[in-house]
Order: C-alpha cells, then structure tokens, then sequence
C-alpha cells in the first residue's frame, strides 16, 4: 500500500499525522509509547522527538502500512506500541 504523509502535528502524548491513501484521507494517532517502541528512540525526550517527527514517522511507515492494510478504510487510526516492529 502507498502511503503519502500531507501533515504531521502534535507532540505530549502523540504524533498525529494525516496519511494520504488510495482510498482517501486517514488521521494516524501514535503515541508516545509506540514512539519509545523504536529501539533508538526508546528514551526519546519531547523536544528530541518534536525535532526528529519527520524521521520517526518515516521508520514507522512500514508498522502504519500495515495497520491501514487492515483497517476497513477506517478514517482514523492509532499505532499501538505491540504494532511496532
């Protein structure tokens, strides 16, 4: 599945990205959690992941490809922390 990020906001308890989908438009929720699932930004401060967002988003694509494949062309998605690989 092609994903297109088109804006990413947010920071405290999650990352909030609108994820543009061959079935339209999807808000994708992560939270701080599934953020420390990364192994390198497994302690992440705030301020670290405001400046890396972009970065981290794209090492999640992958985890949140595979949640959309899944999610009944759901209009509103959240990455929970088990989901991240």
């Amino acid at each position: 599945m092609s994903i297109k990020f088109v804006g990413l906001n947010g920071i405290g308890e999650a990352l909030c990205a609108r994820v543009a989908t061959g079935f339209g438009e999807v808000l994708c929720r992560v939270p701080r959690e599934a953020i420390h699932a990364l192994p390198v930004y497994s302690d992440a401060i705030e301020r670290e992941i405001r400046s890396q967002r972009h970065a981290i988003m794209e090492r999640l694509a992958p985890a949140l490809r595979a949640k959309l494949a899944i999610a009944n062309r759901d209009r509103a998605i959240e990455l929970l922390p088990s989901e991240v690989h």
